[in-house]
């Protein structure tokens, strides 16, 4: 892999080969690997001298002309957080509470009501993709009823069941979850990659399931070559098990040709969740769930990517809607589940700027850590990436800007 972009939408080499078969036994380290580690990366933040920061690609997204569509989208800087005490007791959800939730938390958006609001965001023929966060299955997962919820609302303004994709990186993951094809007949499922999860620890010498013959990865295909986020980083050369979980290495993270050549519109819907003394909600829902090869970017870009990425046209002038599920919430140990960190919020929030969005749900964040007696750090690198987006023009994220509406 050799060049370095000009235009950043140009046709790339072929894939890495596989050299040698060596295997790097993972264990429980493969979840940070997919996940990233934001302790490597607030350990590298407290360092009096700090890295020298990557070079990357943005200013080829930013170079970009803009739709009406682009972000921050259509209510720049527009909060709305909606809380119901009875949507979840437990393990149970009141779908139907879930459901008023939906409607009143989009309506308070728009001003308008569901129909206009649709009308706002799509047209009849939009093939929607909504990507859920399915990391931590029926524990801190985007629940099913926030999902039934928004289908509902397009497949009743005419959107076809066919053009409803629900989406994530990982295929597996998306399972855990309970995004199946039985659970939603007629709608897509699609995961941009799959990922051997027993060759990842070890526990499986058959790589067939993730690797083919000429030593590319089976999901390599899924990948559009042709549209990417460069970073001045590599991922790691002759590392089997990060080629299983990341797909390629080198420095190019390709986008997924689902959101290149397939969805006309997104909507994100994360979860209320933190990732050491950040978020791990909105924007990183995106920035590390749209592309491929990522690990190599936590340590020395982290949260930037969560901005950088979001800029490309791809992403940027898709996304429409944010719904952030807070029904249940966690507050310490993230991104990955840990139930002991977990209590019910029941809240749901909405905005169609993700980094407005963020910067609440932050702020939010960093109250319920305090009360719950973590030891939180609030230095500013922890929300640096958030105004970096206001810079790019794609967020507001000034608090006294931001409109933060609690009905």
């Amino acid at each position: 892999m050799s060049c370095q972009s000009k235009s950043g939408y140009r046709s790339m080499p072929d894939p890495i080969q596989i050299k040698r078969r060596d295997f790097l036994r993972l264990g429980a380290a493969s979840a940070g690997l997919v996940l990233g580690n934001p302790t490597l990366w607030a350990q590298d933040a407290q360092k009096p001298q700090q890295p020298v920061r990557p070079k990357t690609n943005i200013q080829e997204a930013l170079s970009i002309p803009r739709t009406k569509y682009s972000l921050p989208g259509l209510f720049p800087g527009k909060v709305v957080e909606i809380h119901h005490p009875s949507a979840m007791t437990e393990e149970k959800i009141n779908a139907e509470i879930v459901k008023q939730m939906i409607a009143i938390g989009i309506q308070s958006l728009t001003g308008h009501d569901l129909k206009k609001s649709f009308e706002l965001f799509f047209q009849k023929d939009d093939v929607v993709g909504i990507k859920v966060n399915p990391v931590g299955p029926g524990l801190i997962s985007t629940r099913l009823e926030v999902v039934d919820a928004i289908i509902d609302w397009l497949i009743s303004n005419g959107i076809k069941p066919e053009n409803i994709i629900i989406w994530d990186r990982f295929d597996y993951m998306l399972v855990d979850a309970g995004f199946t094809k039985e659970r939603y007949p007629g709608i897509g499922i699609e995961g941009l990659q799959t990922m051997d999860e027993a060759a990842a620890e070890g526990k499986a010498e058959d790589d067939s399931r993730w690797l083919n013959p000429d030593g590319t990865h089976v999901s390599a295909k899924n990948f559009d070559m042709s549209v990417y986020y460069w970073a001045d980083v590599d991922g790691p050369k002759e590392d089997k098990a990060y080629l299983n979980q990341h797909v390629f290495n080198g420095q190019y993270s390709y986008f997924g040709k689902l959101l290149t050549q397939k969805l006309t519109k997104i909507i994100n819907v994360p979860v209320f969740k933190n990732t050491g003394n950040g978020i791990s909600m909105a924007t990183k829902n995106l920035g590390y769930g749209a592309i491929c090869n990522t690990n190599r970017l936590h340590r020395p870009l982290f949260f930037d990517v969560c901005t950088e990425v979001l800029a490309f046209p791809v992403i940027r002038d898709k996304l429409v809607l944010n719904i952030t599920d807070g029904l249940r919430a966690q507050y310490d140990g993230g991104p990955m589940s840990n139930a002991k960190f977990t209590y019910l919020y029941n809240t749901l929030f909405f905005a169609t700027d993700p980094f407005a969005l963020d910067m609440v749900c932050h702020n939010l964040m960093l109250q319920k850590r305090k009360a719950m007696n973590v030891n939180v750090n609030e230095h500013p690198r922890f929300t640096e990436y958030l105004r970096y987006a206001e810079r790019l023009g794609l967020g507001i994220v000034d608090l006294q800007k931001i409109q933060h509406l609690r009905v």
